[in-house]
């Protein structure tokens, strides 16, 4: 069973993912350019990787280091789980049971032994395209004569008054079992309670999705405020080309409808979730999908329709 988690974030005010240098004194966003030459702020999959780890680690949940090997750090119950001079683990079924991110993120050891990643992260890119903004800060310059004190002007740019699709696909049957990658057999390692309550935590990451560089003077919202959330048989993302929202904050739901209807062959479950005020059709938007037979419902209310279990 693969859970397919179709959103829109909205962004106020952001530089939420730092790309390299230009020289001088600017501080670029990642970005990538279309066919029509139009620039579009993004997220990558990486950095969102990143922000839902410490998502989860903010929810309660530990997660491993890293040392400067290259080597998983289990803190405290490191030498019970991973042998460093023979690279390999010892006790894998604790690693599970206590370290969330290895499970549901996978790993790459430096000397062999690897696993797949439950969860494909796609990259979060702006629905309208970078309208070349930049925020400024003062970067202060020690000088003995406090008479002539002076700083560097910094320009950072920023994704002003945007939204940002994201898609986010997990494989809920692999999370807390050891899959072997030639053979396919399964040794579970967790309880299916444990199980559940990690993708239910899981789930919660995602809802609650909070993170983004440059936080401490640009604090966004990167967290869901739409949502199409479904249960299906197969991983594709089918709506991760379809969701648009025009210049007048109005959403496409007519395009999202038709891939629902187009792929009913796969989905076991849809529910959508909308925040509000996100949208100038929001009214419309709700009456469609209702008349459509897609229920929709406000966004915590989408999430738990995945969670598993004792909620």
């Amino acid at each position: 069973m693969f859970y397919n988690i179709a959103y829109v974030s909205k962004v106020n005010l952001a530089s939420l993912n730092g790309s390299e240098g230009m020289g001088g004194n600017i501080t670029p966003i990642k970005k990538i350019t279309d066919n029509q030459g139009e620039e579009y702020a993004y997220i990558s999959g990486q950095a969102q990787r990143r922000y839902l780890k410490e998502t989860l680690r903010q929810l309660g949940e530990r997660i491993t280091a890293v040392n400067e090997k290259g080597e998983p750090n289990f803190l405290e119950l490191d030498g019970d789980i991973y042998e460093k001079g023979k690279d390999k683990f010892k006790n894998k079924q604790l690693m599970y049971k206590e370290f969330c991110d290895l499970d549901l993120f996978g790993y790459m050891l430096p000397k062999g032994g690897r696993r797949w990643s439950p969860v494909k992260v796609a990259p979060m890119v702006s629905i309208h395209p970078y309208k070349g903004e930049y925020d400024y800060l003062t970067r202060k310059q020690y000088v003995e004569d406090e008479t002539k004190k002076s700083g560097n002007i910094v320009q950072i740019e920023i994704d002003t008054l945007n939204y940002m699709r994201g898609n986010i696909v997990i494989d809920a049957d692999k999370v807390g079992k050891e899959i072997n990658e030639y053979t396919y057999e399964v040794t579970p390692m967790l309880t299916k309670e444990e199980t559940n309550n990690r993708i239910n935590k899981l789930i919660d990451a995602i809802r609650f999705f909070n993170g983004g560089a440059k936080q401490a003077r640009n604090l966004e919202d990167i967290s869901p405020k739409f949502a199409v959330i479904t249960k299906q048989k197969t991983g594709n993302p089918f709506l991760l080309n379809s969701i648009y929202i025009d210049k007048h904050n109005n959403l496409d739901f007519n395009a999202i409808i038709d891939e629902i209807k187009d792929n009913k062959a796969v989905i076991e479950n849809v529910d959508v979730g909308i925040a509000r005020n996100v949208f100038k059709n929001e009214s419309e938007i709700k009456e469609s999908f209702s008349k459509a037979g897609i229920k929709i419902c406000s966004i915590t209310e989408a999430f738990n329709s995945l969670k598993v279990g004792e909620i």
